[in-house]
């Protein structure tokens, strides 16, 4: 859905929602305009740099969550606030010049924490590409342990700047674009409420695993032993549900552990993040179901990848090939087959 709005004092025409795993897009001529075309979004925009204004924006709703993009050429003086039960995050994705998040100077590799009674100001410079998503807050917290609620709670009262693990905002930053030009791109996700599920809890689990890393706390003590169990009862979890792609909170869910806990272990037992290694399960996955899927574009979808880019680099650094290359083998004829597998070994 593209809307393109010519009248500035018109805002009759502002963008209906976005239908649950449709896109919409629109783009304006006027920062009144632009302030209006965020569905939810109580704001007002004024412009204090120079020159002709252009903005757009893209946006798409998942249940009851929300991913956005937002493009604004000139810098503007944002103000706003949002319902008490919404919480936002805004992550630049391209950003340079000074910014301001209420009091704060702003960055590349921060957090925009849109959220609490008393709203938010804004100053945003030229040329300013902003990613983000929106979720009920009883949805973010119910994800949580109790100690999580208890850190995350306080920083959900009042609009703020905040640094997260780099990792965590890096990959909200390609999450966000990825599904948003997947969603664009294919009917898939409107056909298909398991795969909408199984975004919008992605969606969810990013977002309480960006805010979590807001928070500072102590490192668990724990042995060694304890950590590799519950390493070994994470993978079980993965492993028990082939068909169902885990995120972070499902397997803080069903080990019993907090973000935090399971980060530790991980990082300390084999060395990655719980991210790097769902991500590394998740890709065998895929190479499985190539041997019957139709596309890789169905067992990239299946798993939960949902920037086709990333993927395939991804895939090529764990497996030496493209997925493309390996769904051309495993659905060449017995003699191309045959001959691939001796040109390995000679290799």
């Amino acid at each position: 859905m593209d809307l393109t709005f010519a009248d500035p004092t018109d805002l009759s025409n502002a963008p209906p929602a976005a239908f649950d795993g449709s896109v919409y897009s629109a783009t304006s001529r006027d920062p009144d305009v632009q302030a209006a075309l965020l569905r939810g979004w109580n704001q007002s925009y004024a412009q204090i740099s120079p020159g002709e204004f252009s903005g757009s924006i893209t946006e798409s709703c998942f249940g009851d969550v929300r991913l956005f993009t937002e493009f604004t050429s000139q810098a503007l003086l944002q103000s706003g606030v949002l319902p008490d039960d919404t919480v936002a995050v805004g992550v630049p994705i391209r950003m340079s010049g000074n910014a301001v998040f209420c009091g704060a100077a702003g960055q590349q590799a921060a957090v925009h924490v849109f959220s609490g009674a008393g709203g938010f100001d804004f100053y945003s410079p030229a040329g300013l590409l902003m990613g983000g998503a929106a979720a009920p807050r009883s949805a973010l917290l119910d994800l949580m342990t109790d100690e999580e609620n208890a850190l995350v709670t306080p920083c959900l009262d009042r609009a703020h700047l905040a640094s997260s693990d780099p990792e965590a905002l890096v990959a909200m930053r390609e999450f966000l674009q990825g599904a948003l030009s997947m969603a664009a791109a294919s009917s898939l996700l409107a056909k298909n409420e398991r795969m909408r599920e199984v975004l919008r809890q992605t969606i969810l689990s990013n977002l309480a695993q960006l805010l979590l890393g807001c928070c500072d706390r102590p490192e668990p003590v724990m042995t060694l032993a304890h950590r590799w169990k519950i390493v070994a009862d994470a993978r079980n979890v993965v492993l028990s549900k082939p068909d169902a792609p885990s995120n972070v909170s499902d397997i803080c869910a069903a080990v019993g552990v907090s973000r935090r806990t399971l980060q530790y272990c991980f990082q300390d037992v084999v060395g990655v993040s719980p991210t790097a290694f769902l991500r590394a399960m998740r890709l065998d996955g895929v190479r499985r179901m190539l041997r019957t899927a139709t596309s890789v574009t169905d067992a990239a979808v299946h798993w939960g990848f949902w920037h086709f880019g990333y993927f395939s680099q991804d895939y090529r650094k764990l497996f030496g090939e493209l997925p493309s290359q390996t769904h051309r083998r495993y659905h060449a004829s017995p003699e191309k087959q045959v001959s691939w597998a001796l040109s390995r070994l000679e290799n």
